[in-house]
């Protein structure tokens, strides 16, 4: 339904970018802030679809 696809859309434009992106923030920052970019972007997203869905869905 349009509620679930608004929440997908909502993830991917906010979950973690390209290997591309991660591996220029692992070379310049290091390893452990490219995995914590990572993490960081994937539970942001999550939480942001959640948040949308939960939201409309009561609204």
């Amino acid at each position: 339904n349009s509620l679930t696809a608004a929440s997908l859309l909502v993830f991917s434009l906010l979950y973690t970018p390209c290997v591309a992106a991660i591996s220029a923030v692992r070379r310049e920052l290091g390893t452990g802030w490219a995995a914590g970019v990572a993490l960081w972007q994937c539970a942001l997203a999550w939480i942001m679809a959640f948040a949308v869905h939960f939201i409309v869905r009561f609204i």
